[in-house]
């Protein structure tokens, strides 16, 4: 018995369909999670298939790229990946059927008769297309000849329920007679993810907007075929703040140009916030995958706000324990005591190298310590000042050290005259977090060499 005879028709199946002709790009994440979601809030099944006909333009590198992309975010096959390329032999059976019922025929026109037929429908303001006046079923004797659909020249509607969408109807009139192959062992895309979607039982395609085009000539494929027609869906797609659809001009597109920034766990809550209005900013996909109404998707394009994805990401950093920020940073000095400081204030995880005077002593500039060109003899009573409190404090913390200092402030016209050469000793930069909590971070001992440091460079 083949496998597929056992699988319940009323179950739901979804899946997605990239292909490897780049690195992954966010777009397939994008469509991926929704599938995904649609799958788990339906106790059904999610399926990879790697759509690499295109020989020419297929890479496995990107095949990898694609799927390793899928599994960082935490996406996989329900069963194992197909591939297209593998499937020659299925996809040319499907046509031979096609071809000796009349339903299918050869298409001898040349490409110049194609171009000039579109051309001179392109100036009467027509749909293009191509009503073939010699539908021929014998095997192909002039180069170049396609295979086509016959389909039938009159105005019957081809239309279906979008799930999201609601009703969607063209004109067979507008459609022609479709390309399927170019060849029995070339098939092209409309005919090929038909032939796939039926032998794999995909009860729901879950796709973007753009393919709405595609479905009507699909819809045609299925019913020459005689098979039953999937649920199809269709998403908002993403677009820049700009409202254009989303491209390189608006910042990264691959998902491996995020992972060096950006949890799995919150690209991923970002992007299905992206269609879809969720009761709460953040959440675990399994939260995510109870409360999904595949009908309840937005209709309305999608904003890739990078803000947003950068504030999201920012709240599952602060979960980050000392061993996962190790981890996802590579940084293994991190010391235990400064994850709350560092976590508190990141938002993609590159900034962390931004911390590292939290585990490597800084060379800070002497022309950098001063407080707003205050003299060096004030800068360098100032620092003397703040060595001898942190000597001195009984217990090392925050709070403590910072009650002191701004004692001392008072002595010195403002905090800025002693905070400032302090933050600078100890982290070498005009920016940094309090230098009372980096001091707590490095300890009493580390604090006062880098305070030692500094005095020298001003002496």
């Amino acid at each position: 018995m083949d496998v597929w005879d056992i699988i319940n028709p009323m179950s739901v199946r979804v899946r997605i369909a990239p292909s490897p002709t780049g690195n992954m790009h966010i777009g397939t994440a994008y469509a991926a999670a929704f599938n995904l979601l649609f799958a788990r809030h339906n106790n059904g099944q999610f399926i990879i298939r790697i759509e690499d006909t295109d020989v020419e333009r297929s890479n496995k590198e990107y095949e990898k790229s694609i799927l390793d992309g899928l599994e960082w975010l935490g996406i996989k096959s329900d069963e194992p990946v197909t591939r297209d390329s593998e499937r020659l032999a299925i996809y040319r059976s499907y046509i031979e059927k096609l071809l000796e019922s009349g339903k299918a025929f050869w298409c001898h026109h040349t490409k110049a008769e194609l171009e000039a037929e579109q051309k001179e429908q392109m100036a009467n303001k027509q749909p293009t297309r191509h009503v073939c006046s010699n539908k021929n079923t014998e095997l192909a004797k002039t180069p170049g000849a396609v295979i086509r659909l016959a389909v039938e020249d009159e105005d019957n509607i081809v239309g279906f329920e979008d799930v999201i969408r609601g009703r969607i109807e063209v004109s067979q009139r507008s459609l022609g007679d479709l390309s399927i192959a170019k060849s029995l062992d070339t098939p092209l895309y409309n005919f090929a993810v038909v032939v796939d979607d039926i032998e794999m039982k995909i009860s729901h395609v879950i796709r973007g907007e753009d393919h709405i085009s595609n479905t009507p000539k699909q819809i045609l494929i299925y019913q020459a075929l005689g098979a039953e027609l999937p649920k199809f869906a269709h998403m908002p797609l993403m677009l820049g703040t700009d409202r254009s659809k989303l491209s390189k001009r608006h910042g990264a597109v691959s998902v491996v140009e995020y992972q060096k920034d950006y949890l799995p766990e919150a690209l991923m809550n970002f992007i299905c916030s992206l269609g879809y209005t969720f009761s709460k900013e953040i959440m675990t996909f399994n939260e995510m995958v109870e409360e999904f109404e595949l009908e309840k998707m937005h209709k309305s394009g999608a904003i890739f706000d990078v803000k947003k994805l950068n504030w999201i990401n920012a709240q599952y950093a602060r979960t980050l324990t000392l061993d996962k920020l190790r981890e996802v940073t590579g940084i293994k000095e991190i010391p235990n005591s400064a994850v709350t400081i560092i976590t508190e204030r990141l938002e993609k995880l590159s900034e962390v190298s931004n911390f590292k005077y939290l585990w490597q002593r800084p060379d800070c500039e002497p022309g950098l310590l001063a407080w707003k060109e205050a003299p060096n003899d004030q800068t360098v009573r100032a620092l003397t000042a703040v060595r001898t409190i942190v000597a001195d404090i009984p217990v090392l913390d925050a709070p403590a050290l910072r009650s002191e200092l701004d004692e001392l402030s008072k002595d010195y016209g403002g905090r800025g005259a002693v905070y400032w050469p302090f933050r600078v000793a100890l982290s070498g930069e005009k920016a940094s977090p309090d230098p009372t909590g980096i001091a707590s971070v490095i300890g009493r001992e580390e604090t006062l060499e880098r305070i030692n440091l500094a005095l020298r460079k001003l002496a």
